[in-house]
Parts: C-alpha cells; sequence; structure tokens
C-alpha cells in the first residue's frame, strides 16, 4: 500500500512542474528602435483576457519606470504606443510586463532624437531595491511542489513509524 502511495505521489510531483512550465506562451516585444523621450510600441501576446498589464522599464541599481498600463483583449494580446520619459538614461533595460502573467524583455534605450541633454549626467541613486518577478504560473507551480514535497516527507515519515516492526520481530515459518 506505502508503495502504491509513494508511487502516485512520485507521478505526481514529476507533473506539477511541466504543468507549471506548459504554458509559457506569454509573451512581449518592442518594435523599432526606442529613444528616451520618445515612443515605444509594445506588444503582448497570451495575457489573461481583458487583464491591465502594467508596463515597465528596468535597470540594476534604478529604479523602475513605470511607463503605463495596457489593457489586454478578451484574447490577451495588446498592442500599444506608450512614452519613454526623457530621464531614462540610454542604455540596456528590461522591458517587464506584469499582470496576471508576466513577461520580460531586453530592450537598448537610445539617446534622445531631438539632440535634447540626456540625463546622464545626472546620478544614479544608490542601489535600489532590486524586483525580481517571477511568471504567476510558475511560482505557482513552485508553491505546489514545495507543498506536496514536505507532505510526501512527512506522510512517508509517518508511515515508516506507524508501520515500523518491533525490534526483536521476525519471520515465522
Amino acid at each position: 500500500m506505502i508503495r502504491i502511495a509513494a508511487a502516485i505521489t512520485f507521478v505526481v510531483l514529476a507533473l506539477i512542474p511541466l504543468a507549471t512550465l506548459a504554458h509559457g506562451g506569454t509573451t512581449v516585444s518592442v518594435k523599432g528602435d526606442v529613444r528616451a523621450n520618445g515612443p515605444i510600441e509594445i506588444v503582448g501576446a497570451e495575457f489573461a483576457p481583458n487583464d491591465i498589464v502594467r508596463i515597465e522599464l528596468r535597470r540594476v541599481s534604478t529604479q523602475p519606470v513605470e511607463l503605463g498600463r495596457i489593457p489586454a483583449d478578451a484574447n490577451g494580446n495588446f498592442t500599444e504606443t506608450l512614452h519613454v520619459p526623457a530621464s531614462v538614461t540610454a542604455g540596456l533595460y528590461q522591458l517587464a510586463a506584469d499582470g496576471q502573467e508576466s513577461a520580460t524583455a531586453e530592450v537598448t534605450v537610445l539617446e534622445p532624437a531631438t539632440g535634447a541633454p540626456s540625463s546622464a549626467e545626472q546620478p544614479m541613486p544608490a542601489a535600489a531595491a532590486v524586483e525580481n518577478h517571477r511568471p504567476t504560473g510558475e511560482t505557482v507551480g513552485l508553491a505546489l511542489f514545495t507543498v506536496a514535497t514536505a507532505l510526501v516527507a512527512v506522510g512517508l515519515l509517518w508511515a515508516s513509524r506507524t508501520h515500523a516492526r518491533p525490534a526483536g520481530a521476525g519471520h515465522e515459518g
């Protein structure tokens, strides 16, 4: 009986990460060049239907810059043009799209096209909190995996203690 329960538990635990990774289709991307003080065209796919997706530019050691919030359509898709603030310095960023589902893409922000002075001369803020947003499905899957693993460990421990043979018991024969 214990072997059957252990086998079933093992199969369930093996399938949890696969179910978590199966979705994996949520994407965000940018069309064209991205410049400080200019437009950024953002395309998202396979987000939760009718969700509101927060769009941010993230860079290590700086505070995230929220560009706006975009409504996804009934299929979870969107295309929207937002504005990159002039205060964003040129460089490599992570474009994060966070709603019920999340996705990221690398984006290179170029110098402003207008020739306006960039904010590169401004001092960088002290080390800001670095955020790591994990997709909702992945977070839920990892949490379920952790709970299931703990339950299996407790169940096996309980089974080994309640079904242990007393010392000195042997085969009858």
